[in-house]
């Protein structure tokens, strides 16, 4: 099961593999941290030796934006269609497609023990992963939490989509949640299409959003019902500790209003 705890720590492990096999591959001469020294070698080589010391450096930087929880825009993804452009697959390709690679393994692996993309854990309220569209649902709102994933799931009008930039492992804020929470009960309707607040995989950042939005619904007192009332209709939930203290300061904040 992937985890909500420590996400970039995945992207420093690629860095440092990256580096390892920088350094085994390249000849003594040449120096692995400027790759000087390195006329001569093959094209083929040469090639591989810099997309290592790409990678090194790139998921070496990714992983301080997410410990950091900053940089969300540089990915470039479109507030308003969802897309992500094609220059950001070009410059960020060491980060994109890992990351496209491990979720796609993920979801495999959550059809074959029956997890689905998508539940509804209450009334018109869904909460999944990217892969949301595969339901064919037209939704009357749709959440995006992801800034490294393209929208794919189809709204019911053209401002029926709300994106939200996080790294993985990285909740929105207070304020982003009483927006992402707004924007779902109104959009909300019991005769509707539903709506779909989802992530990468569907299991923290998505159901920080959903606990919000059920409670600012009005069917729970608080986030800790809600997230119960989640755990129920999709057992793979979960909420880092990053996650339960901007879903407590926003709780605190609708106490105050």
């Amino acid at each position: 099961m992937p985890t909500v705890h420590g996400v970039w720590m995945k992207y420093v492990v690629m860095s440092v593999a990256s580096y390892a096999t920088l350094y085994i591959l390249a000849p003594p001469r040449v120096d692995v941290a400027l790759l000087e020294d390195a006329e001569g070698l093959p094209f083929h080589k040469h090639c591989l030796l810099s997309l290592l010391a790409y990678s090194t450096v790139l998921n070496g930087f990714i992983a301080g934006m997410f410990r950091a929880e900053v940089g969300m825009e540089m990915l470039g993804k479109d507030e308003t269609t969802g897309q992500v452009p094609l220059w950001s697959y070009i410059i960020f390709a060491g980060f994109h497609f890992p990351t496209w690679l491990y979720t796609a393994l993920q979801a495999t692996k959550d059809g074959t023990v029956g997890i689905s993309v998508a539940d509804e854990v209450a009334p018109g309220f869904w909460l999944g992963g990217r892969y949301g569209n595969e339901l064919g649902r037209t939704w009357d709102g749709i959440i995006d939490l992801t800034c490294e994933f393209p929208e794919r799931s189809k709204g019911a009008t053209d401002d029926a989509y709300l994106l939200l930039r996080c790294w993985d492992g990285v909740p929105p804020t207070p304020d982003q949640l009483e927006c992402a929470a707004a924007f779902a009960v109104k959009k909300h309707s019991k005769k509707g299409g539903g709506i779909l607040v989802h992530c990468a995989h569907g299991r923290g950042r998505s159901t920080t959003v959903m606990c919000a939005c059920l409670v600012k619904a009005g069917l729970y007192k608080n986030w800790e019902e809600a997230f119960e009332a989640c755990q129920a209709k999709r057992k793979v939930v979960q909420l880092n500790s990053k996650m339960r203290r901007a879903l407590t300061a926003w709780q605190e904040m609708q106490c105050k209003k």
